[in-house]
């Protein structure tokens, strides 16, 4: 007989099985118990978010197993925001939890209306659906891990902040200049290179400018540009403050704000740079790390990225899991005949989507393998795919290929990349 196919993750849950779903807060969970049938062995309750709400659950949970004659207990909970570290975190090191598991927050409130016809919210009737979608197995294992990935994750996500406010800054800066000096730009491409930004902080609108002459602006051009270009500068930059037509209401105000912006960028820069040094040690205590940095174009930020928001690729079975993770899994909307257009599900961790993209930039820059199978699937006969299309799919190939690297614990070969 054909043997019929059981997902492995109801199969753990049976008449022996207790289950817990608990909604989390910032000060209180809810908290339902349910039998492997979906019905509650105990009223609805509500926990603090403190040392004694973590042992009051505790209590119960043993209470519970012990009237009802239950080994095996699977507790799980929504993973967004950060409010449910805490819980989790508890959860993992007590013996009583066999699977500590999540679920989707979007599967959560798309079933909102099963019960009730209702889409109301409550976090009594969350923790019931959160219960319920374990009872059937729509629930994934929670990787909490202790060790350099965990360090690494908090490094690249404290990084991505930071990188954040200052480009924000960088945005504020540029309004500032095109509002009261627009004409600068023409001048300097990148206005936030050594020279420019000394002499922003210094003498940043044309009145200063005209005011203190050309000879000021060279000399502070020639000291923070090491000699490079100063005297054509100055006086483009003289020149341009003469004919300019700037605003010149509330400029002693603007050059405060440009100040703080200005040395707000350079603390951000400094502390990116801290982050980035702290990365290198990292990724070195890691085996994965120099398999992953042998592949031409990936460097530092994008290993520690990928193992951080991966806890490690080789407590992976494949890198389809990986793909999933990630939310580049494929689905498609077709009805009867109609067939709709697949795209990407991005449904998995945001981070982790946007370093395996831009890998893919990087990489087709530094690697003329990877440009060639970039060109092909552009150019190809049918089905030509659009950039961004061709991008996701070099993506993919890059996490396959850094994949198989850290699996058979190899470097990169350029002749095997299209094995």
């Amino acid at each position: 007989m054909e043997q019929k196919y059981v997902n492995p993750k109801v199969s753990r849950i049976s008449q022996d099985t207790l289950i817990v779903g608990i909604d989390v807060a910032k000060r209180n969970h809810w908290v339902r118990m349910t039998d492997y049938r979906g019905i509650d062995l105990i009223s609805p309750f509500k926990i603090n978010n403190t040392i004694d709400g973590i042992k009051m659950l505790e209590e119960k949970i043993r209470i519970i197993k012990q009237k009802e004659g239950l080994n095996n207990v699977i507790l799980g909970m929504e993973p967004s925001g950060h409010y449910w570290k805490v819980l989790a975190w508890q959860m993992k090191s007590n013996e009583q939890v066999n699977y500590l598991v999540g679920v989707n927050p979007y599967h959560v409130k798309k079933s909102k209306e099963f019960d009730d016809n209702s889409p109301s919210k409550n976090d009594k009737k969350d923790a019931g659906l959160i219960a319920k979608l374990i009872k059937d197995g729509r629930y994934f294992d929670m990787h909490l891990s202790n060790d350099v990935y965990s360090e690494l994750k908090v490094l690249t996500t404290t990084r991505e902040q930071l990188v954040s406010k200052r480009k924000n800054s960088k945005n504020i800066v540029i309004a500032i200049i095109d509002e009261y000096f627009p004409e600068y730009k023409k001048i300097y491409k990148n206005i936030f290179s050594e020279g420019s930004m000394k002499l922003l902080k210094t003498y940043p609108f044309p009145e200063e400018i005209l005011r203190v002459g050309v000879e000021e602006i060279e000399s502070v051009l020639k000291e923070s540009t090491k000699g490079k270009d100063w005297k054509s500068r100055a006086r483009k930059i003289y020149e341009a403050a003469r004919e300019s037509v700037g605003v010149r209401a509330g400029q002693k105000s603007a050059k405060m704000k440009l100040r703080m912006l200005l040395e707000e960028i350079e603390l951000l820069t400094r502390q990116i740079q801290e982050l980035e040094e702290e990365m290198k040690k990292m990724i070195e205590e890691t085996e994965e790390g120099e398999y992953i940095e042998s592949v031409p174009g990936i460097g530092t930020v994008m290993t520690a990225t990928i193992l951080g928001e991966t806890g490690g690729l080789s407590r992976f079975k494949s890198w389809k899991q990986i793909r999933k993770l990630a939310g580049l899994n494929l689905y498609e909307e077709s009805s009867g005949e109609h067939k709709g257009k697949t795209r990407i599900t991005k449904r998995g961790r945001p981070l982790l989507r946007k370093i395996i993209y831009l890998m893919a930039k990087t990489v087709i820059r530094h690697n003329r393998e990877i440009m060639e199978k970039y060109l092909k699937l552009r150019k190809r006969e049918k089905n030509p795919l659009k950039e961004t299309q061709a991008l996701i799919a070099i993506g993919l190939k890059m996490i396959r290929i850094i994949f198989k690297l850290v699996k058979s614990k190899t470097r990169y070969e350029p002749e095997r990349v299209y094995v």
